[in-house]
């Protein structure tokens, strides 16, 4: 028996069937934070992504990758750009990068080799923008703004959808619905940016869909590996890698009436199951009652049945799984800074949904439970 395990809000699951693959125009992957660990210098891209090449290859309607930052570690130099060019020359797709700030540590030998570092083009239709928040410590400000400004209105009424990449977590504030993101880093981070006040008007008043990405997540045990949101005109998605439990990438697909469908693809899953960046859409219902979150890992044993749950930190907390009509099948307590294990032998093959609670905070996340024999 093989235990998947998604940290969602909502229920629903995606699958690229063959059908809904002729309803696409065109594909791209969006991937995050790529050179991985933190601490970790590894040859060219993070492992397990280079372990999804094959998978990538094998949906020729991808057609490009836009790395969004943090494809070297602190301290590389152009040895570790050439191995790059040799994961991405294996790859044999286009890529496009909107820089981290690991990548213009060295300023000047990322553009000699790749240029500026924000730039647009249209891509079938489709306005890409890409920028560099670095320049002016998260700010999008002087003559990056004013590119920005001629991008969007020299382009916005021939163009369907524009899509808009960067690294930082650039929608975050203290004080917003966002606050209880946390990305991999703040450094160089102003303590007010322009983003709200500046950048997203530029898009919101357009007639455009934009879709806004940001890479710096998924790096650490406690940062949020995940973050999307739709309002008005307006989606943003934020993605990453680095920490071995829910690292990711997207892949965006556009659509031949130019809608636009997303799979979210973990590292972690060898079978490549896709699921609906939908699914973490953040509103005022799914946040937080409290400022405390569980700290929580849950992991399958080397035992297929059992489940573990490892709270690592004091808050005692009740684990249920429940059925997809929210009937309840079990309850277990759960003790702080612990692991219990959870007999599964008994469930039938199915989708469950897993609660953590106590009478401060509840974390659900979905639980899938699958015949080792069967792939999705």
């Amino acid at each position: 028996m093989r235990i998947y395990l998604l940290l969602v809000y909502f229920l629903s699951t995606h699958f690229i069937s063959e059908a809904q693959t002729d309803s696409i125009l065109y594909s791209f992957v969006v991937a995050g934070h790529t050179y991985g660990t933190p601490g970790i210098d590894n040859v060219g891209f993070h492992p397990p992504f280079k372990a999804k090449f094959t998978y990538i290859q094998g949906r020729p309607e991808i057609e490009f990758v836009v790395l969004t930052g943090d494809v070297i570690p602190s301290e590389s130099d152009s040895k570790d750009w050439d191995e790059i060019d040799a994961d991405i020359e294996e790859l044999d797709i286009p890529f496009y990068i909107a820089v981290g700030n690991h990548d213009i540590e060295n300023r000047p030998l990322f553009e000699n080799r790749y240029g500026s570092t924000y730039y647009e083009f249209i891509y079938k239709n489709d306005l890409i923008i890409v920028l560099d928040p670095n320049i002016d410590c998260w700010d999008i400000s002087g003559d990056q703004l004013l590119f920005l400004q001629n991008a969007v209105e020299s382009n916005y009424r021939d163009v369907d959808n524009i899509f808009v990449f960067f690294h930082q977590l650039l929608w975050q504030e203290p004080n917003n619905i966002y606050q209880n993101l946390m990305p991999n880093s703040y450094l160089d981070r102003k303590d007010n940016i322009n983003f709200w006040t500046v950048i997203e008007p530029i898009f919101n008043a357009l007639p455009n869909e934009v879709y806004f990405f940001s890479g710096d997540l998924g790096a650490t045990a406690k940062g949020s590996k995940i973050a999307y949101d739709h309002y008005d005109n307006i989606s943003l998605i934020g993605s990453g890698m680095g920490y071995t439990y829910g690292e990711n990438f997207v892949v965006v697909n556009v659509l031949k009436d130019k809608s636009v469908q997303y799979d979210l693809i973990y590292l972690e899953d060898i079978d490549d199951c896709i699921c609906e960046l939908q699914e973490y859409q953040l509103s005022p219902d799914s946040t937080k009652k409290s400022q405390r979150s569980f700290n929580f890992r849950v992991f399958q044993s080397q035992v297929g049945e059992v489940l573990k749950i490892e709270l690592g930190n004091d808050l005692n907390a009740e684990f249920g799984i429940y059925d997809l009509m929210g009937q309840e099948i079990a309850t277990h307590a759960l003790a702080g800074e612990s692991i219990t294990k959870i007999d599964l032998s008994k469930l039938q093959l199915g989708v469950y949904i897993g609660q953590i609670q106590n009478n401060l905070i509840k974390e659900n996340f979905k639980l899938i439970i699958q015949d080792k024999r069967k792939a999705y």
